[in-house]
């Protein structure tokens, strides 16, 4: 009987010795296995990050017909040693907005390598030139700028107005919008030379010498320019004895002769 039950306790002693060896090795196994996922995570998101700050390769600029791409990349300040991030991005954002001719802009990063600019620009009215300075005007009549590079910005397209003056009513919006409206409809009859705005009228001078006057407000320019379309061609055997023509009556025309007025009649 001793001798069995010395067998026993050999049994359960080698038993023990073996659940420690286990517990040793599994141990070690984890940690192995947490070095691992712990390097494979660290290196992801160091990858991640280089793939985010990749170095600018490309850069692409949609929307824009009359501000000029190259000046508009330079005017961000950025090139192909710019590294891509999410500053960068609400960075140039935030400098296309403060750009006077952009209405709406958006930025997006294309990984790995392209910088992607969408704008969407203040539709030009008109540029009024008037003592060497050139004012952009909005589609709405609303005033951007006098600061006007042709090498940054396209100017081909846009209606010219020449102005000899220029009074505090060139800041209503209307008035920018009649003035453009009297511009088009007039230089389609006969070419414009230069503009005046002399009270609440404009003085519009032709380049055959008649001078058209035409209120700012309350004339409709789409009826009175019609009116005058009619008689056109019977004065201009008369120009040279023509001081004035003026179209905003409700019903007639006033013609001022250089010698006396008289009435054209309905």
């Amino acid at each position: 009987m001793k001798d069995f039950k010395n067998f026993k306790s050999y049994k359960k002693t080698n038993k023990k010795s073996s659940n420690i060896k286990k517990f040793f090795t599994i141990s070690i196994l984890s940690g192995i296995l947490i070095l691992i996922v712990s390097y494979s995570i660290y290196k992801g998101f160091y990858f991640l990050k280089n793939f985010e700050e990749k170095k600018i390769k490309y850069i692409y600029v949609t929307g824009n017909n009359i501000i000029n791409s190259n000046y508009l990349i330079n005017s961000l300040k950025i090139d192909n040693n710019t590294k891509l991030s999410k500053q960068l991005q609400i960075e140039v954002y935030n400098k296309l907005r403060q750009n006077p001719f952009i209405a709406y802009a958006n930025v997006a990063i294309i990984k790995p390598d392209t910088l992607y600019i969408y704008i969407k620009e203040k539709k030009p009215l008109c540029i009024i030139e008037f003592n060497n300075r050139q004012l952009l005007f909005a589609e709405n009549g609303q005033y951007i700028t006098d600061s006007i590079d042709t090498k940054k910005i396209n100017t081909n397209k846009i209606l010219h107005i020449k102005m000899s003056n220029l009074t505090p009513q060139i800041n209503n919006k209307n008035t920018v919008l009649g003035l453009v409206k009297l511009y088009k409809k007039l230089d389609k009859l006969e070419k414009i030379s230069y503009i005046s705005m002399v009270g609440n009228k404009f003085d519009v001078f032709l380049e055959n010498g008649i001078m058209v006057k035409a209120n700012m407000e309350n004339c409709d320019y789409d009826k009175s320019i019609e009116r005058f379309k009619i008689i056109w061609p019977k004065l201009l055997p008369d120009i040279q004895k023509i001081e004035s023509v003026s179209i905003c009556y409700p019903d007639r025309i006033i013609i001022k002769w250089n010698t006396k007025e008289i009435n054209s009649g309905r």
